[in-house]
């Protein structure tokens, strides 16, 4: 059995499955819902690599798992899952004491049956448990229906048949999160993208707000993007900034990284658009465009401007410690060529 280390006897999280003879999964539920390979999870679990996606000094993440004997004898799988939030230190490494004192609940409560007992309720009390928030949540469910080549839930025909057109455009109050949510996993599916584009223009904020929560989840392709970015402007010249933000979220998984990183450095230029969404939802969605010298620039130029004064330092923080952002964001702290408004702002970080 292997160890977090050579003297800590508790069992990691992929020993208890392996222990149970399971298949499972892991996604980050932090940022934005996306798997993490099983030899990455061993490595964080092991103290060997930082957890790639924190938010707010934690590692927010589900474990997915399931009867491996059952699904191959039914050919169904009904997964259970843990939703388990862990601090990460500075360096955004685990903190393994956390995760081994969940590891002893478990054992404590279910011995080495976790599969089967785990729709007790023995395990709702512990400190490591979170419930994601009902698009999250309807995210979640759509994406792993799609990793299990699952059927979607019953509510998403009826989105299917309202963005083809089959449904009146103003009947928008009869689709469910739920059902958003596997259109926006499905995307890629039965022309989804196309009547997406077709109908983008016309759809009420209410959905284009559940669109944005669930769509920035998957991936989109170059068309896509490019009506997105087409209506984004046009949300821009009315000022109606609560659209241009919904719209940027659903940008969140594109796959023409030149198109998204031309889009954010627009919106950062837009003298129109010096909003904390803006920014926050850069952070949370789009860290890895900030890895480009000068949008990382204007971004956080932009930052520093900002009236609350308090933005800085709480994205400062948030994007160092993201492992893919760290060396970059710290380079700022001796870049000569920072503005006088970043320097008084990094000033300040250190009580200067």
């Amino acid at each position: 059995m292997s160890t977090a280390n050579s003297n800590n006897p508790v069992p990691t999280i992929a020993d208890l499955m392996l222990q149970a003879d399971a298949n499972w999964r892991v996604f980050d539920m932090g940022r934005r819902i996306q798997s993490i390979s099983k030899s990455d999870f061993a490595a964080i679990e092991n103290g060997e690599k930082p957890y790639p996606f924190p938010l707010q000094q934690k590692a927010r993440f589900a474990v997915l798992f399931w009867d491996q004997k059952e699904s191959k004898q039914s050919g169904m799988t009904n997964p259970f899952i843990w939703f388990l939030q862990f601090e990460v230190d500075e360096l955004g490494l685990l903190k393994l004491q956390q995760r081994d004192h969940f590891i002893s609940i478990v054992i404590k409560e279910l011995g080495s049956s976790i599969i089967g007992a785990t729709d007790s309720d023995k395990l709702d009390n512990h400190p490591y448990s979170f419930t994601p928030d009902q698009n999250r949540q309807a995210a979640f469910n759509a994406t792993i229906k799609v990793a299990l080549k699952q059927p979607a839930s019953m509510y998403y025909e009826h989105v299917q048949a309202y963005f083809t057109n089959q449904i009146s455009i103003d009947k928008w109050q009869e689709l469910t999160v739920q059902g958003i949510a596997d259109f926006a996993a499905r995307i890629n599916e039965s022309q989804n993208d196309l009547a997406l584009i077709n109908n983008l223009d016309q759809l009420s904020v209410q959905i284009l707000s559940v669109l944005g929560a669930t769509l920035e989840h998957s991936k989109i392709g170059i068309k896509l993007t490019e009506k997105l970015i087409v209506q984004q402007k046009l949300a821009l010249e009315t000022s109606d900034h609560e659209e241009v933000f919904h719209l940027l979220r659903c940008m969140a998984g594109s796959e023409s990284k030149s198109l998204v990183q031309q889009q954010l450095a627009f919106l950062l230029s837009s003298d129109a658009l010096n909003e904390e969404s803006l920014y926050l939802i850069i952070a949370g969605r789009f860290w890895s465009y900030l890895t480009d010298d000068s949008l990382r620039h204007l971004y956080f130029d932009k930052i520093s401007q900002h009236t609350n004064q308090q933005l800085f330092a709480g994205i400062f923080a948030d994007l160092v410690a993201i492992p893919e952002t760290r060396q970059c964001v710290l380079s700022l702290l001796r870049d000569p060529s920072r503005s006088a408004s970043v320097s008084r702002a990094i000033g300040t970080l250190f009580g200067q």
